[in-house]
C-alpha cells in the first residue's frame, strides 16, 4: 500500500500521495528579534535611490595604513573608512540622522552618529551599532566592529549594542551581490547596502577606458523625513570622501 501523506500544515488535506514531511523549528533567537523589530516597517513609505561610488582612494589609503593599523593591534578593513565617511556625510545633511517623533508632531534630529552594521551570524540577522562614531578614530571603529562581530555570533550582545542606531549599513557585498532593496530600521531614516567591490571598465575625463573599482549602493530613506534629492546629495557628499579620503582630514 501506498504510504499515507502527512497532514498539510493547519490540518488541511494532505499537499500529495507521499510527500515528505515538512519540518517546523520555533522562530527563537535573533530571528525573533527580527521579526519584532520589523513588524510594521511595511507602513513606512519607503524611497529607493542607488548609485556606484569609485573608491581606488579608499583601497590605497587602507592599503597605506593596514600595517601601521596592524602594528597597533586593529585589522583595519574598508568598512570602518565607509563608516567614518557616512558620519561626516551625516554632519553635513543632519536630516539623514533624523527620527520622525512618535506623535508624528515633530522631526528630532539626533546628535550622535549610531551606525549600526548588519551582521550575518548562523542565529539570523542582527544589527548593533557603533556609538558616537563622529567622535573616533578609523581605530577606534575597527576595534568597536570586531567587539560587536564576536559578541553577535556568540549570541551575546546586551541590549544597548542593539538600541539607539540613527542609521544601518548593510554589507550584502560580503556574500556576493550588487543592488538591493533594503528595509528600514525603526526609528531611522535610511539604510544602506554596500554591494562588492568590482573591478570594471569607464571612461574618464579625456574620453580614455580605464579600470576603475565601483563599490554599488542602495538606499532606501524614510520619505516622509527625507526628500529624494537629499539622499542624493548624501550620498554623493559620502561618494566624494571615498574617491579621496584626504578630504576628511578637513574635518
Amino acid at each position: 500500500a501506498a504510504p499515507t501523506a502527512p497532514a498539510a500544515p493547519g490540518g488541511g488535506a494532505p499537499p500529495f500521495a507521499g510527500a515528505e514531511a515538512d519540518r517546523v523549528e520555533p522562530v527563537k533567537g535573533y530571528m525573533r528579534a527580527m521579526i519584532k523589530t520589523m513588524q510594521g516597517q511595511a507602513e513606512i513609505p519607503h524611497m529607493g535611490y542607488c548609485d556606484e561610488y569609485r573608491v581606488d582612494g579608499m583601497i590605497r589609503v587602507r592599503d597605506a595604513l593596514k600595517a601601521e593599523a596592524l602594528a597597533r593591534g586593529v585589522r583595519l578593513t574598508y568598512l570602518p573608512i565607509i563608516i567614518k565617511a557616512f558620519s561626516l556625510a551625516l554632519a553635513q545633511f543632519p536630516e539623514v540622522n533624523s527620527t520622525l517623533s512618535p506623535d508624528r508632531a515633530s522631526v528630532i534630529y539626533r546628535a550622535s552618529h549610531n551606525i549600526g552594521v548588519a551582521i550575518d551570524t548562523p542565529a539570523g540577522l542582527v544589527v548593533p551599532n557603533i556609538k558616537g562614531v563622529q567622535r573616533l578614530s578609523l581605530l577606534e571603529i575597527s576595534a568597536e566592529l570586531a567587539r560587536l562581530s564576536d559578541l553577535a555570533k556568540g549570541q551575546r550582545l546586551p541590549p544597548q549594542d542593539l538600541a539607539g542606531g540613527t542609521l544601518t549599513l548593510s554589507n550584502i557585498g560580503a556574500v556576493g551581490g550588487t543592488y538591493a532593496s533594503p528595509i528600514l530600521m525603526p526609528g531611522e531614516a535610511a539604510i544602506c547596502a554596500l554591494g562588492s567591490l568590482g573591478r570594471v571598465p569607464r571612461y574618464d575625463s579625456d574620453g580614455a577606458l580605464v579600470p576603475v573599482t565601483v563599490l554599488p549602493v542602495s538606499y532606501s530613506g524614510d520619505h516622509r523625513v527625507l526628500a529624494g534629492a537629499t539622499l542624493a546629495r548624501f550620498s554623493n557628499a559620502v561618494k566624494g570622501y571615498l574617491a579621496d579620503p584626504a578630504a576628511m582630514l578637513l574635518h
